[in-house]
């Protein structure tokens, strides 16, 4: 590299330097926080995550608890119904990927 090289200022770095100095100028009255302030804020935060997991995971074991329990009456009180879904979900799915399937085949063919 040349001394010109050096003394040539590049652009990039003149831009960067007028959209920092820009920012300077617009948000120079802001203080940061004190650590004191950003600690309880954490700690805030953190009480809050921890009350939301917790909601969450009573909202999940309830949910569960009930789907599990409807499932348990239904195979006691109507097994045959029971063994019905059970038989007709899979074959919905079958009959629909076979569906879409011949669909997709005759579209192919069409073009």
């Amino acid at each position: 590299m040349n001394n010109e090289d050096k003394k040539l200022p590049d652009p990039l770095l003149e831009k960067l330097k007028l959209g920092l100095d820009r920012l300077d100028n617009v948000y120079s009255d802001l203080n940061p926080p004190s650590l004191s302030a950003l600690t309880l804020r954490i700690k805030a935060e953190a009480i809050n995550r921890r009350n939301r997991e917790r909601k969450e995971m009573l909202l999940f074991w309830l949910l569960s608890l009930c789907l599990m329990g409807s499932c348990l009456i239904l195979l006691l009180e109507a097994p045959l119904f029971y063994l019905v879904i059970q038989g007709a979900v899979p074959a919905a799915a079958l009959v629909i990927a076979a569906v879409i399937r011949l669909t997709r085949k005759g579209q192919g063919a069409a073009e």
